[in-house]
């Protein structure tokens, strides 16, 4: 991140001068905060419950979907179906998920948390909140507020930035992950 007393911070804008560095933008600035808040969440996550990042947020995007099929999952999580078939695999051995049949496409089956992993969810996100708190803690309320506001507009914008590169590039990649990202309703 920029030093707050250097000379460079008066171009705070995520743009930056055209003689400005890499410092200067959004992209690398975001990068970094959310490579820090991986690593935080990753070591925390080991530790304290045995389950990697990407296990935990799988388990935590099922647990608000309560049950889905496996591409809405994938989707949700912001993975490829191919690395959630893995995990899902991996969680339905250690007795954290299950699939049923789907009420409606009998072909089909959604997936669905234990009731032990519907616990772990829960002690999991108390313990996220309090990391999160204290990543935070910088911030008034009203700071915090307007963050996730902000953050919901720049995901927005990044997922039709994100779309106009993949049809430039003919991408089978689903198109926009915009609503899949927020935790606004779709």
């Amino acid at each position: 991140m920029l030093d707050q007393n250097d000379d460079t911070t008066a171009h705070l804008d995520g743009i930056g001068p055209e003689d400005g560095d890499i410092r200067h933008l959004f992209s690398y600035n975001l990068q970094r905060l959310a490579g820090m808040s991986s690593r935080i969440a990753s070591l925390a996550l080991e530790r304290d419950f045995g389950v990697t990042v990407q296990e935990w947020r799988t388990l935590a995007v099922l647990d608000f979907l309560d049950a889905a099929p496996l591409h809405l999952l994938a989707q949700r999580a912001g993975v490829q179906k191919s690395q959630m078939s893995r995990l899902i695999n991996d969680l339905e051995e250690r007795d954290m998920v299950a699939r049923e049949q789907h009420p409606r496409d009998k072909r089909s089956v959604v997936l669905q948390l234990t009731p032990e992993a519907k616990d772990l969810v829960k002690r999991i996100l108390k313990k996220s909140r309090e990391r999160n708190e204290h990543m935070l803690r910088e911030l008034s309320q009203d700071e915090r507020q307007s963050l996730m506001r902000l953050i919901g507009k720049i995901t927005t914008a990044t997922a039709e930035t994100l779309d106009h590169y993949k049809q430039e590039s003919d991408d089978s990649l689903p198109r926009s992950y915009a609503s899949a990202s927020l935790y606004l309703p779709e």
